[in-house]
């Protein structure tokens, strides 16, 4: 076995066995070197630092983030936020990664509560930044009247509630006429409008509703665009 295959092996039982992905490097080093370079048939004398090698290329590939002070974040497979209580920055890593999970299931325990509440928060910070902090529909910039509105709704979509693919910033007013299904989106982001209604609050602010300013990532997937043309009447 290569040693890339016998470290994931090792990271994977760690984990396991502690019921965390949090990964401490000397914890890991006790516990499963031996095992590893057992596996690998290894007749150097530095194994010590051909696992620090190892480790270095897995977070080059995303597999591992660094938390400092000698621990890892395991983040080869999709973490849900309720699990354990992480870091700002690590949050952040699985986001931009699209592997932050929400549960769907109610709980009134306050530790989950507070878990998935941080996990939202960081979503919206992701999102306000990837839109620089404006609509993407109009020049709305104040952060107070900014949200970030799903495509997709949350109960709809459950894998995509942590997919920056699937939101979008919006001023308070739009996010309420994107949410009642007033207006969508082509696939290429041309918008699509209900016709004029008795309101000429609404109306005004459709007609002024002319373009999708793009983010600088993380664009509208068309999976997302497509669920909400169906349920807003567009297709």
């Amino acid at each position: 076995m290569i040693w890339r295959d016998a470290v994931l092996d090792a990271l994977r039982r760690y984990s396991a066995r502690h019921s965390t992905r949090n990964i401490n490097r000397q914890s890991l080093v006790d516990e499963e070197l031996s095992q590893i370079v057992s596996v690998t048939g290894s007749a150097g004398e530095t194994p010590t630092q051909t696992l620090s090698r190892v480790l270095q290329e897995l977070r080059d590939d995303g597999f591992l983030y660094f938390l400092g002070n000698g621990n890892y974040l395991l983040a080869n497979l999709p973490i849900h936020v309720e699990e354990e209580d992480l870091p700002d920055d690590a949050l952040d890593f699985v986001i931009r990664d699209n592997k932050l999970m929400i549960g769907n299931y109610p709980t009134s325990d306050q530790q989950i509560i507070a878990r998935r509440r941080r996990g939202q928060d960081r979503i919206r910070r992701a999102t306000l930044e990837n839109y620089d902090y404006r609509c993407a529909f109009c020049d709305v910039d104040e952060p107070v009247m900014l949200v970030a509105g799903h495509i997709a709704r949350w109960a709809d979509q459950v894998e995509g509630r942590g997919d920056l693919k699937n939101m979008i910033c919006m001023c308070k007013f739009h996010d309420a006429l994107f949410e009642g299904g007033y207006f969508s989106m082509t696939d290429d982001y041309r918008i699509l409008k209900r016709p004029k209604g008795s309101s000429q609050t609404i109306n005004l602010f459709l007609s002024q509703t002319t373009v999708f300013r793009e983010p600088s990532a993380y664009p509208p997937a068309s999976q997302y665009l497509l669920k909400h043309r169906a349920r807003s009447g567009f297709l």
